[in-house]
């Protein structure tokens, strides 16, 4: 093998290197990209949840008010009713 060929040789090999070390970065910033869209989905499934159990809880506290309201309203029919007779 003359020098020449050996020159080819070794720059195929640093050429097929390069390639390999290029699809490894290609490949690592596809994956980073996945994780940072994983990320803002889990952000965002937090977020969606925080503001579900923060309409959960006004609902409660309207239902705690009318309750207490028909608890009132029932009592004072019932003072009604009793001072009738």
């Amino acid at each position: 093998m003359n020098n020449r060929e050996s020159n080819n040789k070794s720059n195929q090999n640093s050429n097929s290197l390069i390639r390999a070390a290029e699809l490894a970065l290609v490949g690592e910033l596809l994956s980073t990209i996945g994780d940072v869209i994983s990320t803002i989905s889990a952000v965002l499934a937090l977020e969606e949840e925080r503001q579900e159990q923060s309409e959960s809880k006004n609902v409660q506290e309207q239902l705690d008010y009318l309750t207490n309201e028909i608890k009132i309203l029932k009592k004072q029919i019932n003072d009604g009713k009793s001072r009738r007779f």
